[in-house]
Order: structure tokens, then C-alpha cells, then sequence
């Protein structure tokens, strides 16, 4: 979809490679489209996090929410273990 809509453009991405959490890391998301205040609900609900979770029963933590700008074969050697899926940094 992403590759679709152009984000990826000029970029040699492999979509397999991904996983949820590579998914948000990418800096592609508008994490101040609020312009630094957020609706008064989503404040109310979630004062602590940059977006506003819209349905659940459980809060979603992201911190690494739109931290990573894609670049050319991202995430193709790149290992991770559950239940973390931490990312080394030189990957």
C-alpha cells in the first residue's frame, strides 16, 4: 500500500522484510498534525501520548512512533526475537 500511495519513491523496498513495528518506526506519519494540542477527547483519554488512539479496550504504547526515515533496502538484514523485536543500531 505504502509503495502504492508513492512514499517509497526512488527507494528499493522489500515489504516482507517488515514487521508491525518497522511499520510505525517509519517516518512517515504526522505526528504534529495537531499542531502541539490534540482534541480535548483524546487529551482527556491519553494525556501522555503523542496520537489519539480512536477504539480499544487496551492503550497502545509506540514509542518509537515515526522515528526512522526509510532508505534503501531497509530491514533486509536486520534480526529481531519476539517477544521484543528490538532493532541493533547499527541496523
Amino acid at each position: 500500500m505504502f509503495k502504492a500511495a508513492g512514499i517509497f519513491d526512488g527507494l528499493e523496498i522489500n515489504a516482507q522484510e517488515f514487521t508491525v513495528k518497522d511499520v510505525y518506526e517509519l517516518d512517515i506519519f504526522n505526528t504534529t498534525s495537531f499542531k502541539g494540542a490534540r482534541p480535548k477527547t483524546c487529551q482527556e483519554a491519553d494525556p501522555h501520548i503523542p496520537f489519539c488512539q480512536l477504539m480499544g479496550l487496551y492503550r497502545i504504547n509506540l514509542p518509537t512512533l515515526s522515528t526512522i526515515k526509510p532508505y534503501n533496502r531497509m530491514n533486509e538484514k536486520c534480526p529481531t526475537r519476539p517477544p521484543l523485536y528490538e532493532r541493533p543500531k547499527d541496523c
